[in-house]
């Protein structure tokens, strides 16, 4: 089946990465109201003026906007589109929970039952069942140089200049920095007190805005900034200019081999370390397997991401286990809709595998 995209902006660009969202349908045009972006591309499919779309075959169209209801009216009185046609984001995600509420009908695991539970009552969750109450967006300040920040633990926090903020009374913001690292989240990084220690080591592989180290850095002796993107390193240089005698900044993959662009955790960390965080877009098992020598000599509690990819929880704690260590897995269950392959498995995953030699 065919479908065309009302939307080209932060929205769209967010759904369009969630194939498994629309895995029956080809995207075959995309169409917006705004006019400087007619005849130009989205991920190189075209976007069209509203009035063009009437020329295609489609069996679909997808409202990637948040002016639904003008967008629906648009299309109803003035385009003739059926509205049986019409589909919201909010219907595709209730369309994909009905499928895997379906699939599961038989699932004896209690975890899995209840992110059904809670997928029947309250929609789709890529954290599963783990929920919790919204906190106040927290507004976005720009420095002399036109970068933007938010503060955060009464630090600076540092984001790169296009990036493309939510908003609040017309207000650029940012929601919920931490949403997921709430008690019983499956993404929860540290969950018991005292694991990151006064003079600790530690690894950030998968940096982003590096809220994780801005936690820690003022206790921490060392902290390898790991971050592949150069929008966000530009803007970590910043978050953390007021720490450089204690931050290693790296700018390359993290993986098993060493290149212009790569580089392992035994190349970069010559010394004991005692916590590793690691959230690096399915890449993980390529990094463990290129710093077993700095996992070997270290005693450290390690939280490593496991949901990006099928099967990587067993492999992970397969790794983790042959390197010495003892291992365990986070609470509850992920469906991570960003994974281009989930549309074959549609499998819930563990968020993070946690491993020490306690």
């Amino acid at each position: 089946m065919k479908a065309i995209v009302w939307g080209a902006g932060r929205i769209a660009k967010d759904y369009y990465t969630k194939k498994v969202l629309y895995r029956n349908y080809e995207i075959i045009a995309f169409t917006d109201n705004n006019s400087a972006l007619w005849h130009t591309e989205f991920n190189g499919v075209p976007i069209l003026p509203p009035g063009e779309i009437l020329k295609l075959q489609f069996d679909a169209v997808f409202i990637w906007n948040v002016f639904i209801d003008e967008i629906v009216k648009q299309l109803v009185e003035e385009l003739y589109v059926p509205e049986d046609k019409i589909h919201t984001f909010q219907d595709l995600e209730k369309d994909l929970c009905r499928d895997l509420i379906k699939g599961n009908k038989d699932s004896k695991d209690v975890e899995i039952r209840k992110v059904l539970d809670y997928y029947q009552d309250k929609g789709f969750n890529i954290y599963g069942y783990y929920d919790k109450e919204p906190s106040l967006p927290c507004f976005v300040e720009r420095d002399k140089e036109g970068w933007p920040f938010i503060m955060f633990e009464g630090k600076r926090m540092y984001y790169p200049k296009e990036y493309a903020f939510a908003r609040e009374d017309g207000r650029e913001c940012v929601y919920d920095v931490l949403f997921e690292q709430g008690e019983h989240s499956p993404h929860q990084y540290i969950t018991k007190e005292g694991q990151i220690q006064e003079g600790s080591i530690i690894i950030d592989a998968g940096v982003c805005e590096g809220n994780f180290s801005l936690r820690y850095i003022d206790r921490a002796k060392k902290v390898y900034l790991i971050e592949s993107d150069p929008e966000w390193m530009a803007a970590l240089r910043r978050t953390f200019k007021d720490y450089e005698d204690k931050v290693v900044f790296c700018q390359k993959f993290l993986t098993r081999y060493d290149s212009a662009t790569t580089i392992t955790l035994d190349t970069l960390v010559k010394e004991k370390i005692d916590f590793l965080k690691m959230d690096i877009e399915g890449a993980e098992v390529d990094a463990l397997l290129g710093g077993k020598e700095v996992l070997k000599r270290s005693n450290a509690n390690c939280a490593i991401c496991s949901y990006h990819r099928k099967n990587d929880a067993e492999n992970i704690s397969w790794i983790m286990k042959k390197l010495g260590y003892h291992t365990s897995e986070s609470e509850g269950y992920m469906f991570f809709v960003y994974d281009e392959r989930i549309a074959d498995s549609m499998d819930f995953r563990r968020g993070l595998v946690y491993a020490d030699k306690a």
